[in-house]
């Protein structure tokens, strides 16, 4: 598993979305994003916009930062099927960690797999979420969950692939936004 670190205590604020067969994550993944966003919370990751074939887009994703769609995929002949530029999620992985650092309120991500088990992909900003207690949850397939706890060290929640699920964990560990006002106290006692 390329590195060290692992997730220490997450208290909850990581959150393992775990589906098979003809379970929908991406959508799942999506309408939590648009639920937090159209509430006023920053949300930073990446979602896959999975249609069932490749047709003429390889690999759609979603960059939640500013809701575009973008194709990053490519098309792998002997294996017959679409995957997503490993490369790229690398640098994205990056962008969304720095976004994590920089402060959101909550980060999606949209698989842990092979690439994060090897150190890649989305594996530095898992652990940039767990080390600043900013709420991630990240879609892990039923068959990678066991690879999931190891590299958790069963640290993190594990929930039903369906919206009520993610959203009933979101309310427990959300953090109340501060009113405005307070934010801009805070700036003035901080320039003082």
């Amino acid at each position: 598993m390329g590195g060290s670190r692992t997730i220490g205590d997450a208290d909850g604020d990581i959150a393992a979305l775990v589906y098979a067969g003809a379970d929908r994550p991406d959508l799942v993944l999506c309408a939590f994003a648009r639920r937090l966003t159209d509430a006023g919370r920053r949300v930073c990751g990446v979602v896959q916009l999975r249609d069932g074939s490749c047709g003429g887009s390889p690999g759609r994703v979603l960059v939640l930062d500013g809701w575009q769609v973008i194709d990053v995929g490519r098309k792998h002949r002997a294996a017959g099927d679409c995957r997503l530029d490993a490369d790229w999620l690398d640098q994205m992985g990056r962008q969304v960690e720095a976004s994590i650092r920089r402060g959101v309120d909550s980060v999606v991500v949209n698989r842990f797999g092979p690439l994060e088990a090897a150190g890649r992909g989305f594996r530095g900003a898992i652990l940039a979420a767990s080390e600043t207690e900013t709420p991630l949850i990240v879609a892990v397939p039923a068959f990678e969950f066991e690879r999931w706890t190891r590299f958790s060290n069963g640290m993190t929640v594990r929930l039903d692939c369906d919206l009520d699920s993610a959203l009933g964990w979101w309310r427990n560990v959300v953090r109340p936004k501060p009113p405005a006002a307070a934010v801009d106290l805070q700036a003035r006692d901080r320039l003082k």
